[in-house]
């Protein structure tokens, strides 16, 4: 009978355990009835303390004792086996098949290879009968398992924090603290220790009037689990205990889970200032040292040095991203002055189009975009702009790169803007800055898409920002468990998130909606502090409309009586025509610290239902010491803000931090010679690529800091190298030793970016409108489907200032791939698509700007065949023509003017037929030169 009842669990039993039994024929019927059939009587108990712990301890504590705890498991007693994982619990009370224990032994996954001694069979069905027995461990220390404010008060945050929190307090009750708790509201006491159906609390629940059900979706909560409940009254039945529970952070202490070890890895230790080394041939700075050295290791030797005409063209592109003009080719090339080149570089530098070149690099990085997203809705942020061109300004003013990092991180603790008389461009400047990490999708706008874990996602995306545009790091990873890869434990992660929440509480959660009230305790996460000369002109407008509207209305009611109606049809007219020329409230889009947050946990496997122990605030262990406390002071005496993201500031940008300063030189690197010397942009982590270069890369990171944090510094030290100078031109020899050109024996041939393109573009069509800053220009989708700037007659602005919406994107950006903000882009893709050149050939605006083109050659030469296409080179190429090319473009040309002069002829005769000919003809010419490889690709 007993097998009979068995035979499902039999049919389930691991390989392990069939192959244990056709082994041990002599012993399966006991096997079977102490193992498999636990309602045997012979069934033996097994003890923990003698019969599992002593396995565990000899085959798990390498990676699992009190010391180590990898994944933040201690296996060598009983409280640790019963707390389980940063995972959850590993052990299910009479239910081996969901106990994770016993399924990463019997899979052989636990102990890892070389890293202990697989249990035996034997060993494992103990471990298998002791979890069918109930997993008991016998008495374990009463703090370890009674319950504590800290059980509840994630559930009670849940679900009612919005209605009863920071923000809102209905019936003047707060259930943030238990003495809130206690004191009540007007009602009175929301608990009665020891009493948990006298307890209001627990009535409103069981009643379902708390939270408020015609509320839910409005609020963005759902109703309490009954297992929320259940520990709400099993609390207050043990009398609402609170104890002194303190949070997990770094003390003096070394640390537990991170270890000396894994601190040795390069990228975690601090950059040194190295040697340079002594080669032969042409070292213009030292990056050439290093280059070359590495070239003569493999018997090769740099490139040759590129023309100016390439040169020219390259270091336009590269700092402000369009073509020189034709006068500024031929002057450079004519300049044969010592260190002309250098000159070059340096106006280059000084010019506002750089500042909108590498501004750009940073708002990817930002993830920056005008619209919320998530939502089809995808509503704009009419004030996003304003951190736009913030950073376009401090590129171009070279804004030292550890305050630039200082003031986005942390621009709210900086300035006492709250108590300032005035409200100044410095303190305005600061207060933008934190839109750094407000630029990412949020779709907590609506009730839908607002709830806990919607809030949670925007917080991991701020993080996903953080850790891949500023450390280098994928810091997401340990969101749901330990880093697989790199020493970051789950609990790191949320040392982060406990960093961010004075900013970025999810249980005391602001709108990112646009306008709003825009304070500390309002319902939006805009700030009102622009200078106040801006707030004192919108002012000052406003009441002229109101004023003015007034007196039209008081007129208007007047004629009213008199029946007058010519002047009702035009007041009335006048009056919509002045509430239209009403602009929105001046608003900032920032981030800013509120004061004491709610407290943070850590949640198992990410899960927003699973809260465990205590997180306080700190930084990833591997990048400290680990016996450092994270100590975070206040901005200024009385602040009633936190310093928690000033204290990650200053650590970020302290000189010793092992990461920022080589992250952003990696970063310039790349953008000037097509690849970082550490490939991966984001992940110098074990995951990561090993850096090509990594003398020169420590060295190019003490230097830079050395000079002041400056990026321009960088640029001129890179792009006044030997190094940078090369040509493109390859070889056999250079082919077969460097294939990849890894070790720069070449420059690298690099295609436009989307942005440049299409400003190119504008550029030598004449058409490019060089006004900077402001909102961002509107965007449609025309009657074909694509998505086109609306484009006015006085010109065309750069691609940096055209709306950028998630939902709608300018086709031309698309096609050539400018990247989606998911959250944030680190590095952008290259593709080379059909679509790419079918929208060069046949897209009606490509088309409008050829004949611009055109227009613009027939106005700057003389109607002389060799001279247009001269020039025409000239402008879309930096370069004339080939004497084979111009050969080969002077018949093309002619051969079009046959064709124009007999479509033309047979339509109504042009005032200026030659003329008409002779454009049409030379459009086509340009729309051929703006479709070459010649155009797209710099050299």
């Amino acid at each position: 009978m007993q097998f009979a009842r068995c035979s499902g669990t039999l049919a389930n039993m691991s390989s392990t355990f069939r192959v244990l039994l056709q082994t041990h024929a002599t012993v399966m019927i006991a096997a079977v009835t102490a193992v498999v059939c636990p309602q045997a009587e012979s069934a033996p108990i097994v003890s923990f303390a003698e019969g599992v712990l002593p396995i565990l301890r000899a085959h798990c504590s390498e990676c699992h004792d009190e010391t180590t705890q990898k994944a933040e498991l201690n296996l060598t007693t009983a409280a640790g086996v019963l707390r389980g994982s940063e995972s959850g619990p590993i052990v299910a009370a009479a239910d081996p098949a969901t106990s994770r224990l016993l399924e990463v032994l019997e899979t052989g996954e636990m102990p890892p290879d070389g890293e202990g001694e697989p249990l035996s069979p034997e060993q494992i069905e103990v471990i298998r009968h002791w979890i069918e027995q109930g997993a008991d461990v016998g008495t374990v220390a009463a703090e370890s398992s009674a319950l504590n404010q800290h059980d509840v008060l994630p559930t009670l945050m849940l679900h009612c924090a919005t209605c009863h929190g920071r923000q809102v307090q209905e019936a003047e009750l707060d259930i943030r603290t238990v003495a809130a708790m206690l004191q009540g509201g007007k009602s009175g006491p929301a608990i009665v220790p020891h009493d948990a159906e006298a307890s209001l609390l627990i009535q409103k629940i069981k009643a379902e009037q708390m939270p408020p059900r015609e509320k839910l979706a409005s609020h963005s909560v759902k109703p309490v689990s009954e297992q929320g409940l259940k520990q709400l009254v099993e609390w207050i039945n043990l009398g609402a205990p609170v104890i002194d529970v303190q949070p997990d952070v770094a003390t003096g202490e070394p640390d537990r889970l991170v270890i000396d070890a894994d601190r040795n890895f390069w990228s975690f230790r601090s950059p040194q200032q190295t040697a340079v080394p002594t080669v032969k041939g042409i070292v213009r700075n030292p990056v050439d040292a290093f280059i070359l050295n590495s070239l003569q290791a493999v018997g090769l030797s740099a490139s040759a040095e590129a023309s100016k005409h390439v040169l020219i063209r390259r270091a336009y592109f590269d700092l402000i991203g369009l073509p020189p003009a034709p006068e500024a080719v031929e002057a450079f090339v004519a300049d044969d002055t010592p260190y002309a080149y250098e000159r070059l570089i340096d106006r280059l530098l000084e010019s506002p189009r750089y500042g909108e070149r590498w501004g750009q690099y940073w708002l990817d990085l930002a993830g920056y975009s005008d619209s919320e997203g998530v939502q089809n809705s995808d509503p704009e942020r009419p004030h996003a702009y304003r951190y736009r061109d913030y950073v376009i300004r401090s590129f171009n003013a070279d804004k030292p790169y550890d305050q630039f990092l200082m003031e986005q991180i942390a621009g709210d603790e900086l300035v006492d803007y709250e108590n300032a008389p005035e409200i100044t461009d410095a303190i305005y400047e600061k207060l933008v800055a934190t839109g750094f990490l407000r630029m990412t999708s949020d779709g907590t706008f609506a009730g839908i898409t607002g709830f806990v874990p919607n809030r949670l996602d925007v917080i991991d995306d701020q993080l996903r920002v953080l850790g891949s545009a500023v450390m280098g790091l994928t810091i997401r990873c340990a969101r749901c468990h330990s880093h697989k890869f790199d020493p970051i434990p789950q609990r790191d992660y949320y040392r982060l998130v406990a960093l961010l929440k004075p900013a970025m509480d999810e249980h005391d959660w602001l709108k990112p909606v646009t306008g709003g009230a825009g304070n500390s305790t309002g319902e939006y996460r805009y700030l009102p502090h622009v200078t106040t000369a801006e707030r004192t002109r919108w002012e000052q407008q406003d009441d002229e409309l109101t004023t003015e509207i007034a007196e039209l209305k008081k007129r208007l009611k007047e004629k009213k009586d008199a029946a007058d109606g010519e002047f009702v049809k035009t007041t009335e007219e006048k009056i919509k025509r002045l509430e239209s020329q009403r602009t929105p409230e001046p608003m900032l889009r920032a981030l800013w610290d509120r004061g004491e947050p709610s407290p943070t946990y850590l949640l198992r496997r990410g899960s927003y239902l699973q809260p465990a122990r205590l997180i306080g605030p700190g930084v990833p262990s591997v990048l400290t010491d680990g016996k450092t406390p994270f100590a975070p002071q206040l901005p200024w005496p009385g602040a009633k803000k936190t310093g928690s993201r000033l204290a990650l500031a200053r650590w970020l940008t302290d000189p010793d931090h092992p990461l920022t300063a080589r992250v952003i030189v990696n970063r310039v690197w790349k953008h000037h010679f097509g690849v970082g010397i550490v490939k991966t942009l984001d992940d110098f982590g074990r995951a990561g690529a090993t850096p090509s270069h990594p003398e020169l890369l420590d060295w190019l990171a003490v230097n830079f800091m050395r000079h002041g944090w400056s990026i321009k510094h960088l640029h001129r030290l890179m792009m006044t190298s030997a190094t940078y100078r090369q040509s493109s031109q390859t070889s056999p020899d250079r082919q077969r030793a460097d294939p990849e050109n890894t070790r720069l024996s070449r420059m690298r041939l690099r295609r436009m970016e989307a942005e440049v393109l299409r400003d190119t573009l504008l550029a030598v069509a004449g058409q490019l409108d060089l006004t900077p800053f402001g909102p961002a220009d509107p965007i449609t989708a025309n009657s074909e489907g694509l998505v086109i700037s609306n484009l006015q007659e006085s010109g065309r602005r750069r691609s940096l200032y055209v709306l950028k919406r998630r939902t709608q994107r300018l086709t031309i950006l698309d096609n050539f791939d400018r990247p989606t903000m998911s959250p944030n882009c680190v590095d952008r893709p290259i593709s080379i698509v059909a679509p790419q050149a079918l929208f060069l050939m046949n897209n009606k605006m490509v088309h409008e700007l050829s004949l611009a083109l055109a227009e613009r050659l027939i106005a700057e030469v003389d109607q002389d065949n060799q001279q247009q296409i001269d020039r025409l080179c000239l402008v879309a190429l930096g370069r004339a023509p080939s004497s084979e090319q111009q050969q080969a473009m002077m018949g093309t040309l002619e051969q079009l003017k046959i064709k124009w002069r007999e479509q033309l002829s047979t339509e109504s005769a042009a005032a200026d037929f030659e003329g008409e000919v002779t454009k049409k003809s030379l459009a086509n010419l340009c729309h051929v030169v703006m479709n070459s490889a010649a155009f797209l690709y710099i050299d």
